[in-house]
């Protein structure tokens, strides 16, 4: 521990005097001493920096039901939804809480960051080089800035451990967020993938040879995905919100990558209210002011109210989970990759068809329905397709039924008004 500092809550103290220092002096400074972080402290830094206007109560009662779920996992949003969310709601970005954040995680993992002492005393110089004048910046601006900064560590996708991204995590995003998503990072990721790429995908996952290759090119796409099943990987060709991610692993080269643990202590207070920061850099200055003594009697210290405590979150409403689509496009590309199917990739060889006799003693195609046919793994999956066609059908018939509901409610209503009208000057007649 630093002997200037007593304790960390010491440094907290201090770093809010530290915030008068340029972003571009104290990114000079952490090259000068070799500070860099992983993307997924930009993350957590972020997204505590923006929290406050995320819940802000005003805004937070213009969000749809939809947004507000998805809300929910809040805490588990990668960098991608996190500036989605600055982007579209024109959030302020604090940059005197960004780096208030940043110093004191600095402070607190300065041994696992090998950081020497040096670095904190001229920090400290610095800050008696500016006025109290808090620096303001975009986001974007500011990130322009700061990106040389950090690093994606191995393993990570968007600031997030790749073994993270599961389905509660994938609840806070739409299938258009992933395709935006992958686009960030130069992948194209397709609604639905052919028999081919899907070799491919189970190739890169299990490491298999050229020969347990050939074995799967035999197998048709139903058996393609009963083999991963078994290996406990479970994949379509028809890419869902898991499917995208295994896409996105498969492009980016990141199967068979082990994750270091995040070793970050992140034991920092979080946003302080940016007036109470102001107030503490003037009280610094007027404390450095000298009095003379034979005045300093008459001089009356002025009471310094407290500042005032922001909540760390605002309590969201508790709601009842919304009955929703993700959104009726995207309801309707799902809908339609049932029966259409999305052109195969050019590399796939397509075999043309010419005139061919077919002998007449053929026995008649197999048909489906017979379960004699089927192993019982293939049964399985065709009954977890079957039941899901069966829930998306009975939820469009019940959604149907609460739209007919409430025109059939108005169509009455209007009528009885209608009516009302007409009859009441008959009546008092």
């Amino acid at each position: 521990m630093m002997s200037k500092f007593k304790n960390k809550e010491e440094f907290f103290d201090f770093s809010k005097l530290l915030l008068v220092i340029p972003l571009d002096d104290l990114i000079k400074l952490m090259n000068k001493y070799e500070i860099k972080l992983p993307l997924y402290v930009h993350r957590f830094l972020l997204k505590e920096t923006i929290r406050p206007e995320v819940f802000e109560p005003k805004r937070y009662n213009t969000y749809t039901d939809e947004l507000r779920f998805r809300l929910r996992g809040y805490d588990n949003f990668s960098i991608f939804l996190l500036e989605k969310m600055i982007g579209e709601y024109n959030l302020d970005f604090s940059l005197s809480r960004y780096k208030e954040m940043m110093l004191n995680l600095i402070f607190v993992n300065k041994e696992a960051l090998v950081i020497r002492d040096k670095f904190f005393d001229e920090l400290e110089q610095l800050k008696h080089n500016y006025t109290v004048d808090l620096e303001v910046m975009r986001y974007n601006e500011f990130y322009d800035h700061v990106q040389r900064m950090f690093y994606e560590q191995a393993g990570f996708l968007d600031g997030i451990n790749i073994n993270d991204w599961d389905d509660d995590l994938l609840t806070s995003y739409t299938l258009g967020d992933l395709k935006a998503l992958g686009a960030k990072y130069d992948v194209k990721i397709p609604r639905r993938i052919n028999k081919g790429k899907l070799i491919e995908i189970l190739v890169a996952k299990f490491k298999l040879s050229a020969d347990e290759t050939e074995l799967l090119e035999m197998k048709s796409v139903l058996e393609l995905e009963i083999y991963a099943k078994e290996k406990g990987f479970k994949i379509s060709i028809d890419l869902k919100k898991t499917d995208m991610i295994e896409y996105m692993k498969f492009a980016l080269g990141m199967y068979n990558t082990f994750p270091k643990d995040d070793f970050f202590d992140y034991h920092v207070p979080v946003f302080s209210d940016a007036e109470a920061v102001e107030g503490d850099l003037v009280e610094e200055e007027v404390e450095e002011v000298y009095i003379p003594e034979e005045i300093h009697d008459e001089v009356e210290e002025e009471a310094i109210p407290e500042p005032v405590k922001v909540p760390e979150e605002v309590e969201e409403e508790v709601l009842e989970e919304p009955v929703f689509e993700e959104s009726f496009a995207e309801e309707f590309e799902e809908e339609k990759s049932q029966y259409i199917e999305e052109p195969m990739d050019e590399a796939t060889p397509v075999k043309e068809v010419h005139d061919i006799e077919i002998p007449s003693d053929l026995p008649a195609e197999p048909s489906l329905a017979d379960s004699n046919l089927l192993s019982a793994e293939e049964k399985e999956l065709l009954d977890e397709k079957i039941n899901l066609i069966i829930k998306k059908y009975y939820k469009k018939r019940r959604t149907r039924r609460i739209i007919l509901t409430i025109v059939l409610v108005v169509v009455l209503a209007v009528g009885a008004w209608a009516a009302y009208t007409y009859l009441w000057p008959l009546i008092n007649n």
